[in-house]
């Protein structure tokens, strides 16, 4: 057999068998006959895929249909929740979080450690790895836990496994994070790009469910994107692609972390709105803020512009406002370049400050194409500010999944 066909033959297989997860996963039980009408296979099919899922302990057998009427009753099957387990790791510029994840896409237990100084290597990854370590001795499911999936910021190379040169946590620069944590939990690690991560969370058990192709952007403290492209991560070359947050959006713009100028987490992100409400109090703006920045204790972040512009604060809501204008411009351009069937928004902007996600939304339609604007889907995340350690825990799943398929 040519060796591209047996590819094929696998990735449609691997497709399948993560179908028949995501259809267990919507409607919680179904009969082997309900999965071949949903999937439009045949019964066969479904019967061979279904022995080896059971075969990996991925679903189990559910009871009985019952319709009342007479005859043998057909089995219901259903996700296997509490064979199989991964942890998956969210690793943002100030803070980790891991959680015990299971096939259901559910987080068992989460534990959050805040960074103390993001800038010193030791300590940043001393946090990481006690983190895991807690989750993993909280949980008592070690022997289950088929290994750890961990989403980073960008960029990084996720064949190696090594953190290359994020700019707002410098602590992780050319760490070699997957040796690291396998060190010390003895489990197999996937690291992949934070925002790849939590685009494929949404594919399995979010707003992308339905979906082949999508783009899920996060607008947290940073600004990124992670790529779905037929049901895959694409991670370009050299794995760099969806760096959303360093295309420029004005030329004569503010210095952005990376080195650049102009570029839209530079004029959008969390960072770039504590730095213009600053720069307004500075001028001596009227603000309820004003008391954050005269506070050495606490210091002003983006959840407290948020909570301000939630409570009706002009200049917080202004500067959201802003933000979320020059989101939407970025993704109108993504929208012309890609046509994806659908964006996600997530992060903390669009998560906490539902009018951040409207305005979006109504610059993204306008700035766009016509032609794309009835057949694209924009929508916010469903998964929420779970997204990163569910779908960090994805990884291991899916990886899980192919190697089975071999």
């Amino acid at each position: 057999m040519n060796s591209s066909v047996g590819k094929n033959n696998r990735h449609v297989r691997n497709l399948n068998r993560i179908g028949i997860i995501a259809l267990l996963r919507d409607y919680g039980s179904l009969t082997k006959a309900e999965i071949s009408a949903k999937m439009n296979l045949t019964f066969t099919a479904v019967n061979n895929l279904v022995e080896e899922l059971m075969k990996d302990r991925l679903i189990i057998e559910a009871g009985y249909y019952d319709d009342s009427s007479r005859g043998r009753k057909p089995k219901l099957i259903s996700l296997n929740p509490g064979d199989i387990y991964t942890v998956g790791v969210h690793i943002s510029a100030s803070s980790v979080r891991a959680a015990v994840i299971n096939l259901q896409g559910k987080a068992i237990m989460e534990k959050r450690c805040s960074f103390e100084d993001n800038t010193n290597r030791g300590s940043v990854v001393n946090i990481i790895i006690s983190t895991i370590q807690a989750v993993l001795d909280m949980s008592g499911l070690e022997s289950e836990i088929i290994g750890i999936g961990v989403g980073a910021p960008g960029p990084l190379d996720p064949i190696q496994g090594k953190i290359l040169s994020p700019p707002n946590l410098p602590g992780l620069h050319q760490v070699r994070l997957k040796g690291l944590i396998e060190e010390n939990t003895e489990l197999p690690t996937h690291v992949e790009k934070d925002a790849n991560v939590m685009a494929l969370g949404e594919l399995w058990y979010g707003n992308g469910r339905h979906f082949n192709n999508l783009v899920y952007v996060e607008a947290d403290i940073g600004i990124g994107s992670g790529l779905i492209f037929n049901q895959r991560i694409y991670q370009g070359y050299p794995f760099g692609a969806g760096e959303i947050g360093h295309c420029t959006i004005d030329i004569d713009g503010p210095r952005c972390n990376c080195g650049n100028d102009g570029c839209l987490e530079a004029m959008a992100s969390g960072i770039a709105i504590v730095r213009k409400v600053g720069e307004e109090l500075g001028r001596g703006a009227a603000s309820s803020l004003r008391s954050y920045v005269n506070d050495e204790h606490h210091g002003l972040d983006v959840v407290d512009v948020i909570n301000a512009g939630l409570a009706g604060d002009p200049l917080a809501a202004n500067i959201l406002h802003e933000s979320a204008r020059y989101v939407g411009i970025s993704l109108a351009n993504m929208i012309n370049l890609l046509t994806p069937e659908t964006i996600i928004l997530g992060g903390v902007l669009a998560n906490r400050y539902p009018d951040f996600y409207n305005h979006v939304n109504e610059t993204s339609f306008n700035r766009s194409s016509s032609r794309f604007q009835n057949q694209m889907v924009l929508q916010p995340s469903e998964l929420g500010e779970h997204a990163g350690i569910i779908g960090a825990g994805t990884i291991v799943f899916e990886q899980y999944l192919n190697e089975m398929s071999d």
